[in-house]
């Protein structure tokens, strides 16, 4: 990967998990290397697009997985079940010099053996679009997904949700060392059951202004300001158990961004953000907050075939339940590792806890191991394995932990 910098085209990995609210995963991890790939892929950062043809691909297919708690439930309370996993996902890519498009969905259904209610379907669809000149760039990207299954600390109950995350970014440089990017979030959280909707439904955005100093050394020196907003779309006034107050904040960072040695790159931002609520009618209080907000993005292409990342997130985000805020501290390690053509294996490792304005905290850990081996050049065969548990605990001393173990493998036809 060629490094950042002034000249020439500058490389830099898209980190959309930084944006989202938690890394989804799927039946239970089935979506999961799709969501990396989408939040992992390289891009030309600067100067003329790579031109390239119209290119299209698909699969269709059929998994099974057993999974050992279906619903992250206590121990005392586990419902196994088998599940059948038919699933297709496309995508197609197409640039000029000038402008390029990618868009990417993938679509599942879950059918459960014994807990035929807990049947359901999920989507994601991923579109990103792309114009740049000789001086300024602009990108918008669009992240939606219906999902039920629980995934980590902020969505650590099954339960069907839509999330919207609209994207744009414009990049203009000032002169060869200097540059400005203005980004932008619009996320839109709905949860299909009525009492999860009462309590969390929410509309959040994030904007901010970065400076970018273009090192003579090949890499970016970053100085951020922005602003964070979130609406609970219930009122407190419905009632207890719904709406809870709103917030408002602003953060403050500085960062790198560029190769640190060859082959090692790196996207980080550190700083500190203040937020308030809204008062809360119960009490007429409201709270004052500040934290360290970061966005970590480390990539070591080891070899040609090798990949690591790892990524690390804090940031405040929607609670629910009378409860405003929680600080999300979410991490993960993923190895991508293809030995041929034909055999490929992922390897990834998460961890996140968070804890809400009134001391609601959660953890949620776990790892998984996925392999794919190509059978023919259209027929894909793979299995995985995934283990995951957590601890959800309040201010009165109450305290829940579970556990999960998943097994899958399934069988696709691409092209």
């Amino acid at each position: 990967m060629g490094k950042l910098g002034v000249a020439g085209v500058a490389v830099a990995a898209v980190v959309l998990s930084a944006w989202l609210p938690s890394r989804e995963a799927a039946a239970q991890d089935f979506g999961q290397n799709w969501i990396d790939r989408i939040t992992h892929e390289l891009e030309q950062e600067r100067g003329p697009l790579t031109a390239k043809p119209f290119n299209f691909t698909a699969e269709v297919g059929v998994g099974y997985a057993y999974d050992s708690n279906i619903y992250l439930a206590p121990s005392t309370s586990k419902i196994s079940d088998s599940i059948i996993v038919p699933f297709v996902q496309a995508g197609f890519t197409y640039g000029e010099p000038k402008f390029d498009l990618e868009a990417s969905i993938l679509a599942n259904g879950k059918i459960y053996f014994k807990q035929t209610a807990a049947d359901d379907d999920e989507e994601r669809i991923f579109v990103r679009a792309r114009q740049t000149a000789s001086r300024w760039n602009f990108e918008i990207s669009e992240m939606f997904q219906n999902v039920s299954d629980p995934s980590g600390a902020l969505f650590s109950q099954r339960v069907s949700r839509v999330i919207s995350n609209t994207i744009p970014k414009i990049a203009f440089d000032i002169g060869r060392q200097w540059a400005i990017e203005l980004g932008a979030n619009l996320q839109l959280v709905r949860f299909e059951d009525a009492t999860t909707s009462l309590a969390q439904d929410n509309n959040s955005f994030t904007i901010d202004l970065t400076g970018v100093y273009r090192s003579a050394w090949g890499f970016d020196l970053l100085a951020q300001f922005g602003y964070q907003n979130l609406n609970y779309i219930t009122a407190q006034t419905a009632g207890p158990a719904t709406g809870a107050p709103d917030f408002i904040g602003y953060y403050y960072r500085v960062g790198f961004r560029g190769q640190i040695v060859e082959r090692l790159t790196l996207e980080a931002l550190v700083g500190w953000q203040n937020v308030r609520t809204d008062f809360f009618l119960a009490s007429g209080n409201q709270i004052l907050d500040g934290t360290v907000r970061a966005d970590l993005n480390l990539r070591f292409e080891a070899t040609e075939k090798i990949n690591l990342y790892l990524d690390f997130a804090r940031m405040y985000t929607f609670e629910g339940f009378t409860d405003p805020y929680q600080i999300l501290n979410t991490a993960a390690a993923i190895a991508q590792m293809e030995f041929t053509e034909q055999f490929s294996l992922n390897i990834r490792a998460q961890y996140d806890r968070s804890d809400s304005a009134l001391a609601v905290r959660r953890s949620y850990y776990g790892g998984s191991a996925a392999a794919r081996y190509k059978v023919t050049s259209h027929l894909i065969l793979d299995v995985s394995a995934a283990y995951r548990g957590g601890n959800v605990s309040n201010a009165g001393g109450s305290s829940i932990s579970y556990t999960d173990f998943i097994l899958s493998a399934g069988i696709a036809f691409g092209w």
